[in-house]
């Protein structure tokens, strides 16, 4: 039995911030600033004891185009 695996998003870190109302606040503007939506933004808690919150981010890859050519 063979699985298909499918690569793994790669978030970037976008900031850490000492409440959860300054993160959202720049969740709202990264997504207001995304044209094409399909940039996805999320909130996690890190630090000690889950007092801080963390805003990643992620954005699909280009595809590339690559049609092999066949021999005339």
């Amino acid at each position: 039995m063979s699985e298909e695996t499918k690569p793994h998003k790669i978030w970037k870190q976008e900031g850490v911030f000492n409440t959860y109302e300054e993160a959202d606040s720049e969740r709202a503007v990264m997504l207001s600033m995304n044209t094409d939506n399909k940039l996805l933004v999320k909130i996690h808690r890190c630090g000690d004891e889950g007092l801080q919150f963390k805003v990643k981010s992620w954005y699909p890859p280009e595809t590339k185009n690559n049609k092999k050519r066949k021999k005339e």
